[in-house]
């Protein structure tokens, strides 16, 4: 058999540190989950274990009277489930502290040093207020507590794994990661089991989710073992295998190769293979087993040490990998049908791009095809063979694919590289996979793209009838060009893509070399990766004219280096200028959604005349930047990093309407500056508007903060507004101290701080109620710590050398007062 490394989308479903536990399988003719009525609580060592095998509650006390200002009037019953018996939670209209196990069963727990942790099955509840489930340890009493936490949100994209202390009736959730999480319908006894750790050793917090561990973090406020429990704000849910154990003891593990969640393929393609490995809680090697919730559509095993799943007819269908400790995790596969050749013809006047026998075609070019009305996305995969040999050399997945972008030091990252846009379907191949003076035909399948009518016909799919063919063009510009042109539609360019120009400089030039890359007005829909350049040059026609757009984010592309639209890593001297970088994810789609993170500890960034643009985590800097007579638009820390000198100099901050509805505003920093004598995030001469979102939500007055902290160990909240005019959407006092920023106390060298703050019309705000510990600076203060010049906020940069950027065209002088319009305008 033919095997092939493939990425594909993992959903954990349990993971238990008990050597006996359930193992969960999917029916293969539903999706209902089924689980073991072996009990777990085997495990003599443990000091506590509950599976309510015994029929009772006898080791709990149930929505018991606490200190806790919430009165909870949820309701307790047990259930059985297909044999096996579990306590269910129905949320009513208030939470609190619903659940504590009694002192007398916890005989065996001599230590504050402990893991408690529980299988839960979230369920979907009427409450429209806050649907958070914690997992209780260390209980003195109700307002005095740790605990390990769920988030359940009613879309995946907005779940979290937490870490939650409530401190004299104050509760702090620490830490915060977002997790897919899944619930079951209401009312009914469906959905994923999901697994929660909470170990408490000395002062170090862990949570771990479905044997990953998660998140940590120190605390000192109680040291004493307390009580384990349960809490919630208003969740519905069942939990089974409450145990127990020493606070040393790992959770064992399932290890899966891949970060995805779903699996594509079509039925009959190759099988693919995944590396697998399993530990027990002892560290030794466990056994795997593996199982297909419907073996006709495919088929699962293991082989050598790896997963191979084998795709064999349409469907959907999951698949369960189980260890001997009973650690779970599931694939959910989506395979569509065998791939038949379409046969299906059709009179093409202007539907394709490019048009059919088409020559000297960019090898970076993308595809489209216009639909008499717009199409909707089916299964399938879009396939692009060699027309000399019909050598398959493409195969483009309609859902989400994976691609390599840059040239040697790769980005790998999943792609939206099959788009609907309006009637146009726009398809971008995998890079570097069309080459010079070849000859391809474009085949889609008919199950791709359903409600849809090309050229007046019902759509069937394109074939090798259907006769796309295009031949790409036979020479690439001369290497030596230190000058190249994108256009995505002229005739004159050097290339169709940014990153295809990119890759050329990376291929072809010394990285120090200086280098301009003009692009021609057009949206250009990609992912950028600018890797170990020096001094070059993006140059667009101008911000309205030139935009460069996705969407990427944390929920597909986990992770800073990931989810950006543009990352520029390891560069100096980067110049944007006269364009728009516009990440298309709106809040809630998808988490963090950066449109630049400038990922250079030691480089330079100059924005010049361009917008950057998105909902949730805009800008993301480190080094030394500067953003001139630009706008940055968003609405949730849209400027944050760890930078040294941030400055955004006579341009406009922009906060945008949330697109999800919510009118309670939102923050525009998030400084976490690594050194307490960086200048941090600066702004000079700037001024701080609002708009609507995109689909008509504003933003209403007093809702906005100047920043919130990040609360991270060794970061500095150095931020300061020198000159800025702001409109009446930012808060009167001005910052948020949840949490508290550090430093506390601003000073006029580090904190939180403001200079000469006016409203639209240029007078000075009335800023007597800003938060107490910020620091309003004076002229003097402004002069002397060098905060009045670009060359001032730079001056630190190489260890004192300074660096004093200009403007790419003569900068405009100006003496006197302005107005902001005036400032940001040219």
């Amino acid at each position: 058999m033919k095997l092939k490394q493939h990425s594909i989308r993992i959903m954990m479903l349990a993971s238990l540190s008990v050597p006996v536990a359930f193992t969960s399988v999917y029916a293969s003719d539903s999706s209902e989950l089924t689980t073991s009525t072996e009990s777990i609580c085997t495990d003599t060592t443990a000091y506590f274990c509950e599976d309510f095998s015994a029929g009772n509650t006898d080791n709990w006390n149930l929505l018991p009277e606490t200190e806790n200002s919430f009165v909870p009037d949820g309701q307790f019953d047990l259930v059985t489930d297909q044999d096996n018996t579990m306590l269910r939670y129905t949320a009513g209209s208030k939470g609190g502290v619903i659940a504590l196990v009694k002192q007398e069963a916890l005989s065996k727990l001599n230590s504050a040093d402990y893991y408690v942790e529980a299988k839960i099955r979230p369920r979907k509840n009427s409450t429209t207020a806050n649907k958070q489930l914690y997992l209780l340890g260390r209980y003195q009493d109700g307002n005095n507590w740790y605990a390990g936490a769920l988030n359940v949100q009613n879309s995946t994209n907005s779940t979290q794994v937490e870490i939650a202390v409530m401190n004299e009736g104050k509760l702090s959730r620490v830490k915060r990661v977002k997790v897919p999480i899944s619930q079951g319908t209401a009312g009914e006894l469906d959905g994923d089991w999901h697994q929660l750790r909470f170990v408490m050793k000395d002062q170090t917090l862990t949570v771990y989710f479905d044997g990953d561990k998660i998140a940590s973090t120190t605390d000192s406020h109680f040291s004493s073992q307390g009580l384990i429990g349960l809490w919630t704000s208003n969740k519905s849910f069942e939990i089974d295998d409450i145990n127990i154990g020493n606070a040393d003891e790992k959770p064992a593990s399932l290890t899966i190769d891949s970060e995805l969640l779903e699996y594509a393929a079509d039925a009959g393609d190759d099988a693919t293979t995944i590396p697998v490995s399993a530990t027990t809680r002892d560290g030794d090697a466990d056994t795997i087993t593996v199982t297909s919730g419907d073996s006709t559509i495919v088929k699962a095993e293991l082989v050598d040490g790896n997963i191979v799943l084998t795709p064999l007819s349409q469907g959907k269908v999951t698949v369960t990998i189980t260890t001997g400790s009973g650690v779970s995790k599931s694939i959910h596969a989506v395979i569509a049908p065998a791939f038949e050749m379409p046969t299906a013809t059709y009179s093409f006047t202007d539907q394709l791009t490019p048009s059919a026998q088409s020559t000297s075609v960019y090898e970076d070019t993308t595809l489209s095809v216009t639909f008499d009305s717009q199409p909707a996305k089916g299964i399938g995969s879009v396939r692009i063979y060699d027309a000399d040999d019909d050598t398959l050399v493409d195969q483009i997945n309609v859902d989400t694919d994976e691609d390599n972008i840059g040239y040697k030091q790769l980005r790998t990252i999943k792609t939206h590289s099959v788009r609907v846009v309006g009637n146009e379907v726009h398809i971008t191949p995998h890079a570097n996979v069309l080459e010079q003076g070849k000859t391809y035909y474009v085949v889609i399948p008919e199950a791709a793209f359903t409600d849809a009518t090309l050229a007046g016909k019902t759509f069937a799919g394109i074939g090798r009838n259907s006769n796309w063919v295009f031949t790409t063009r036979t020479e690439k510009p001369d290497v030596n060009k230190t000058f190249l042109v994108v256009d995505d539609d002229g005739s004159h360019a050097d290339f169709r893509s940014v990153q295809g120009a990119i890759n050329f400089v990376r291929q072809y030039h010394d990285t120090e070399a200086p280098i301009t890359i003009l692009v021609k007005a057009g949206t250009y829909e990609e992912p950028i990766y600018v890797y170990g350049q020096k001094n070059l040059t993006i140059m667009g026609e101008g911000r309205q004219q030139t935009i460069i757009s996705y969407k990427n984010n944390e929920q597909l592309n986990s992770g800073t280096n990931a989810r950006a639209l543009f990352l520029a890593k390891n560069v100096d001297l980067l110049t944007l200028q006269d364009l728009t970088l516009k990440n298309t994810t709106l809040i809630g789609e998808g988490h963090q959604a950066e449109a630049l993170y400038f990922n250079s500890n030691d480089g330079r960034l100059i924005a010049y005349r361009s917008n950057f643009i998105s909902e949730q985590d805009t800008l993301m800097l480190n080094g030394w930047t500067w953003f001139y007579k630009s706008m940055v638009a968003g609405n949730v820390d849209f400027i944050w990093g760890y930078t040294h000198a941030s400055l955004f100099e006579s341009s406009e901050i922009r906060t945008l309407g949330d697109s999800r509805g919510k009118n309670n505003g939102g923050y525009i920093l998030q400084a976490r500056v690594k050194d307490e004598n960086d200048k941090g995030f600066v702004f000079l001469n700037s001024i701080l508007t609002r708009a609507d979102s995109e689909n008509g939500y504003s933003v209403a007055d007093d809702s906005v903060y100047l920043a919130r902290s990040g609360g991270c160990p060794g970061c500095y909240d150095n931020i300061a507004f020198i000159n800025t005019w702001m409109d009446d959407h930012i808060r009167t006092t001005g910052w948020l101290d949840k949490p508290a920023p550090t430093p506390e106390t601003a000073t006029s060298t580090a904190g939180w701080r403001e200079f000469n703050s006016m409203d639209m019309l240029g007078y000075p705000l009335d800023v007597s109620k800003r938060l107490e510990g910020t620091y309003q600076m004076t002229w003097e203060d402004v002069l002397t710590d060098g905060y009045l010049t670009r060359q001032q906020i730079f001056a630190d940069y190489n260890d004192g050398e300074g660096w004093f950027p200009y403007p790419p065209v003569p900068e405009y002088h100006w003496h006197g007062w302005m107005n902001w319009f005036d400032i940001i305008r040219l």
